[in-house]
């Protein structure tokens, strides 16, 4: 389900619908259950999404800002580049598949992201290098426990199926009925332990889309977040293959 956060930052960094899934019983809910919550999770999709956002990261100690540039090509390439502040400028991050390379300007060097690494925190965010490379699909590999529709929204709660390569032990969901944005997801742990809560807001058009442009990622017992605000998108733009290469790392 890690897609769903960083997708929060592809989260995050793509939008559009795809083919919707076939309807169909889904788990213990009614059958159009798996298409709601197929259309919210692709909801950051697009064949291919360029833009800028915004990151800020607040801890108890510090509170940090970054301004980014992004490009993104279906589900297995991504590079960001930081614009900003002056002292990180065109540090970036390249994904291609499972891999995941860093740039650092400063000294040169490119620094691909070992296994021990994965679990680092991506650029002092609460998003991790895992979160980067972890690409679930919640109606393949998550099913439907129970769902709760209210006036605007619909709750649905999702475990996952058997041998499952998920990381969540339950996820919770509330998306908008009117047009299957989602509003929350909660994350918890295979204990029941809420670890985490993303929550999307501030729904306005970019390039002829309604889409969430701030998602808010908090953790769990921690007065800690990092939240991401799209400050401009464009979706299925011409993007040159070698933006997602080693050479494109350091344009």
């Amino acid at each position: 389900m890690k897609k769903f956060l960083f997708v929060t930052l592809i989260l995050i960094l793509q939008t559009a619908f795809g083919r919707p899934a076939a309807a169909q019983n889904w788990g213990k809910c009614p059958k159009d259950t798996r298409d709601l919550v197929d259309k919210a999770d692709r909801i950051m999709f697009a064949k291919t999404t360029a833009g800028k956002m915004t990151m800020t990261v607040r801890k108890p100690d510090q509170t940090s800002t970054m301004s980014m540039t992004f490009w993104s090509s279906g589900r297995d390439n991504m590079l960001v580049r930081i614009t900003e502040p002056s002292r990180l400028k065109g540090m970036s991050t390249l994904k291609v598949s499972d891999n995941v390379w860093y740039y650092m300007p400063r000294t040169d060097r490119i620094v691909k992201v070992g296994s021990s690494m994965m679990g680092d925190s991506w650029m002092g965010s609460h998003f991790t290098n895992d979160d980067l490379v972890k690409e679930t699909q919640l109606y393949i590999h998550y099913e439907c426990l129970s769902r709760s529709d209210g006036k605007d929204s619909i709750t649905v709660s999702l475990a996952p199926k058997p041998n499952a390569p998920v990381v969540w032990g339950k996820i919770v969901m509330k998306i908008r009925r009117a047009d299957s944005i989602p509003e929350s997801a909660q994350y918890y742990s295979d204990k029941g332990v809420l670890k985490r809560t993303m929550t999307f807001d501030r729904i306005q058009k970019m390039d002829g889309r309604s889409i969430p442009t701030r998602m808010t990622l908090t953790v769990a017992g921690k007065n800690e977040s990092t939240e991401v605000v799209y400050d401009k998108v464009r979706f299925d733009v011409a993007i040159p293959d070698r933006m997602f290469t080693l050479r494109g790392l350091k344009m």
